[in-house]
């Protein structure tokens, strides 16, 4: 009877050795998470071809990358300013010229003279007034020589259709309109160069003088 219960006793010291073991091992709900703490230790994802990591180097909305340029920079870095000057047009018989504010847009002071005939070659509010100026005619530059504004036009000025009249109120138009910007008078060129005359009818060969805007009317 000895033998079977020395087996009995190994047989129950062998299964309290395993429960020991097992109950040391700590159940999957009991573990650690491996990394709780992602946003500080875990590696970042390598960024794609062309893209910013998200790791603080991607530029902020305040500072643009070196490639994108602050849209409140302009290429002159002025501002655009306003200015009301007048423009001198004619009624369509030519029979008379009237004066008409307008408010054009600038940025430089030295570009008004040549914005304000650019405004007066497109034609007045106005529909009881003209233009005399051909549509494709286009004025190449303006400088100062003294009190005089030397301007040249295109060649395309010369398909004007107009008389005598017609030529005169071309010409006394821009000169008026330029009196506004310190020129006492205005010489006309064609492609640079000095004319006798621009239709057959005015002596080009001198300075042609403005009009009086205090003697001009406006059309109501």
């Amino acid at each position: 009877m000895r033998l079977p219960r020395a087996l009995l006793l190994i047989a129950l010291m062998a299964m309290l050795a395993i429960t020991g073991c097992t109950s040391d091992v700590p159940s999957n709900s009991q573990q650690p998470a491996a990394n709780n703490n992602s946003e500080t230790t875990s590696t970042p994802t390598p960024p794609v071809d062309g893209e910013q990591p998200s790791n603080g180097n991607q530029p902020s909305a305040e500072q643009p990358s070196k490639n994108e340029q602050p849209s409140s920079n302009n290429a002159d870095g002025e501002k655009v300013k306003e200015k009301e000057v007048m423009l001198v047009f004619s009624d369509s018989n030519l029979m008379e010229q009237y004066k008409e504010p307008r408010t054009i847009k600038y940025k430089k002071e030295e570009n008004l003279p040549t914005i304000a005939l650019m405004a007066w070659k497109n034609g007045p509010k106005n529909k009881e007034l003209t233009t005399l100026m051909p549509k494709n005619a286009e004025v190449q530059w303006l400088k100062k020589e003294g009190d005089t504004a030397i301007i040249s036009l295109s060649p395309e000025i010369k398909q004007a259709n107009l008389g005598s009249s017609g030529e005169q109120f071309l010409l006394e138009e821009m000169a008026t309109i330029l009196s506004q910007f310190g020129y006492k008078n205005m010489k006309v060129l064609i492609d640079g160069k000095e004319v006798e005359t621009i239709l057959g009818h005015m002596d080009t060969t001198e300075p042609i003088e403005p009009l009086k805007f205090a003697q001009l009317k406006e059309m109501k």
